[in-house]
């Protein structure tokens, strides 16, 4: 048994590191990245935003050289993220529920709509990495009117007490500094 995982961890190793040296990450240019990140997500209580409110809640900080947007499309364009991610609006009994691009799909969806969803970030995905951002913007246009038109798609309000936490973090150096400048 200790032979066999010895050998299942070099041959973990080794795929993982084949991956790395065949594929570069991907970067896309800032606006086609903050186009994607207009997407809108289903988040695991099924709320919606868009990626872009998604990835910042999350903390996702620029870097010296890459926004946010950028960061995020480099995970799920370079990583395969795009599987996890739900935005993909289904309409069934009066309801909406969303499915990621790797989810099973119900078999009450249309087969066209099944297509589309396990075909659409294929597609984008040999767009980006070929660079041919025009038609990659293209992709996006096309998911954004499909969540538009099959998602009646708005995203969530936030909670009110989602909302005094963000106001009381942002005035919070404010109020540090008025403080501060009374004492001395």
């Amino acid at each position: 048994m200790r032979h066999f995982r010895i050998i299942l961890f070099i041959v973990a190793v080794a795929w993982c590191s084949s991956i790395g040296a065949n594929s570069a990450p991907v970067v896309l240019p800032q606006a086609t990245a903050a186009h994607f990140c207009r997407l809108l997500v289903a988040d695991s209580e099924g709320n919606l935003c868009p990626i872009s409110s998604y990835i910042r809640t999350h903390q996702i900080a620029a870097s010296d050289s890459l926004t946010p947007e950028q960061q995020f499309a480099e995970y799920v364009f370079g990583f395969g993220g795009w599987k996890s991610l739900r935005i993909f609006p289904h309409q069934q009994d009066n309801s909406v529920r969303w499915y990621a691009a790797g989810d099973d799909l119900p078999l009450s969806m249309d087969a066209e709509h099944r297509k589309y969803i396990s075909e659409v970030f294929l597609r984008l995905n040999q767009e980006v990495a070929a660079g041919r951002w025009v038609t990659a913007d293209a992709y996006i246009d096309r998911m954004l009117q499909y969540q538009t038109t099959y998602g009646a798609a708005r995203p969530s309000r936030l909670p009110l007490t989602t909302l005094l936490a963000i106001v009381a973090i942002l005035l919070f150096p404010f109020l540090v500094a008025l403080v501060c400048k009374r004492l001395s």
